[in-house]
């Protein structure tokens, strides 16, 4: 364990996501013109429009965010140089004692920091369903990005905005420079991909069908229903209002249940 400078560093929580989702003409005018299809056929199939869904995720969020002990949501211009910065996306959530387990870790050649993943999340595929049953019956299997959405922080030096804004180029970087970046062996962060997600709606393809939205609402809505927290029990209650936010998700008459 690295010891914890004697001037710790301040700690800033960055979201990447920049979509006002309360406001529906302003969302269409800024996602990609090929996820507009899933977006209406989220319309077609549920009464709550996609828009109010994300909005309604983005403040379970925002709640969870406001409880970060010793850190807030900093725009990135306003963060300085040599802050921790803790990326994340406007849907997943942090453990409200993560700086103070992150303390001790903190060290002066550090260009950043990792810790174990957590997801919530419902199989995309049958390719992704294999990968996440093979790392649950092998958990020493390598990931193929060791940083993903939320599991990491960065200093915030000249260039970093893009470790902050890609995880993948993160990961690429942290494994390159893995002597300058501690492991925490904690599990300090939820990944929260809902249904309402880009991953889960398909959108690299023209559309998603009805039938396969009514199979991955479903399958949603068991998983908030049974769910394993051990290990995480400060997400219980963001859980538990996403169960109640699923639970509101009521389909558009005449597509069956």
């Amino acid at each position: 364990m690295v010891g914890s400078l004697a001037a710790a560093p301040s700690v800033h929580i960055w979201v990447r996501t920049a979509i006002d989702w309360d406001d529906e003409e302003a969302l269409l005018s800024q996602v990609e013109p090929g996820f507009r299809p899933h977006i209406e056929r989220w319309n077609e199939t549920f009464a709550l429009p996609y828009h109010r869904f994300r909005h309604e995720v983005s403040e379970i969020a925002r709640l969870n965010l406001s409880r970060v002990a010793g850190a807030a949501v900093t725009p990135w211009e306003e963060i300085p140089d040599d802050a921790v910065v803790l990326p994340v996306d406007d849907d997943d959530w942090f453990a409200p004692d993560l700086v103070d387990r992150l303390q001790p870790y903190l060290a002066p050649r550090a260009i950043g920091y990792r810790w174990v993943a957590s997801d919530l999340e419902v199989p995309t595929g049958i390719r992704h369903w294999l990968v996440l049953t093979r790392r649950r019956l092998f958990p020493g299997t390598p990931l193929r990005w060791i940083c993903g959405t939320n599991n990491y922080a960065l200093v915030k030096q000249p260039g970093t905005d893009r470790l902050a804004v890609d995880h993948c180029r993160a990961s690429e970087v942290f494994a390159a420079e893995h002597d300058r970046v501690p492991v925490i062996s904690e599990r300090l962060n939820l990944v929260n991909r809902t249904l309402a997600s880009k991953t889960t709606m398909y959108y690299r393809r023209p559309s998603i069908s009805r039938v396969r939205l009514l199979v991955k609402y479903r399958a949603y809505r068991r998983l908030y229903r049974r769910h394993d927290l051990a290990g995480i029990e400060w997400a219980e209650e963001y859980v538990e209002r996403m169960n109640d936010l699923m639970g509101r998700l009521e389909l558009r008459s005449g597509n069956p249940r």
